[in-house]
């Protein structure tokens, strides 16, 4: 679980809710972009571990979502984010967007 990082450039954050197809993932997701998977995006992973490699970027979860979810184990390439450090990521971000229904954008 990631508490704090380094000073960076200021990035988008977006959370997603739903999987994300290619359309999406191609259109929105820049290579500096940092993707929240949550809801049923991450119940998704979570049972296809296979999915994040259609990913361009690394993505993370919310540990306080993964003990909502009860959610025991997450793929090795997903980051566990802290309360404090999404905080911070949502107040240093240059944009913030939570996405629900992917399939149609």
């Amino acid at each position: 679980m990631i508490d704090s990082v380094p000073d960076t450039q200021p990035a988008p954050v977006m959370l997603v809710r739903t999987w994300p197809n290619q359309e999406w993932l191609q259109r929105w997701l820049l290579p500096n972009t940092t993707l929240i998977l949550s809801e049923h995006a991450l119940l998704n992973v979570v049972a296809k571990p296979e999915l994040v490699e259609q990913l361009p970027v690394t993505p993370y979860a919310l540990h306080a979502e993964l003990q909502l979810l009860n959610i025991d184990e997450l793929p090795a390439t997903i980051v566990q984010l802290g309360s404090a450090r999404w905080v911070e990521m949502t107040l240093e971000a240059s944009s913030y967007m939570v996405w629900d229904e992917l399939c149609n954008v």
